[in-house]
């Protein structure tokens, strides 16, 4: 089996996991408008992000549309505080740009134009939080990240998280 349909189907998987994980119980954060911790808005953002990922490797168009979506509903979200550093708000509305070109390159089809865009996302992204740690001092420590299991035996929850 090659790497990047493993990849992808790792990826799928985990998206799977998250969304069954979302729908489980209350209704999903976005749509009863309740409040919601910062930090989980940012998981939400990195779920959506991972999604593309994995529809780019398996050219799912679909999911990658599906993912682009999520991710501009997030960046609509009123529950996304907003911070008055002119910076710091270019970073977001560069998201959002990113978030409805991502679904426009995916409703046309175009693999390398969906890449693109998916890279220069990741390169805001990474640009925003070092600008929030490093220059406004707001990013938290960041949160224990769950590695992919490489065996079948091995499962994301089995693992402890610690949160703060």
């Amino acid at each position: 089996m090659k790497w990047y349909a493993v990849l992808g189907g790792l990826g799928v998987l985990m998206g799977l996991a998250f969304c069954v994980r979302m729908n489980a119980g209350d209704p999903p954060v976005l749509q009863n408008r309740r409040e919601v911790p910062q930090s989980s808005l940012m998981l939400a953002k990195l779920a959506s992000t991972q999604q593309v990922v994995s529809g780019l490797v398996s050219k799912d168009f679909s999911m990658i549309k599906r993912a682009a979506d999520d991710l501009q509903r997030i960046c609509d979200a009123s529950q996304w505080e907003s911070h008055p550093d002119p910076a710091y708000a270019s970073y977001k509305s560069q998201l959002s740009r990113h978030a409805n070109k991502l679904a426009e390159m995916a409703q046309q089809q175009n693999l390398e134009g969906t890449t693109l865009v998916y890279m220069q996302t990741v390169s805001a992204c990474v640009d925003c939080h070092s600008h929030c740690r490093d220059v406004l001092r707001i990013a938290a420590v960041p949160q224990r990240v769950i590695s992919i299991p490489v065996t079948e035996e091995q499962s994301p929850y089995s693992m402890p998280v610690y949160r703060r």
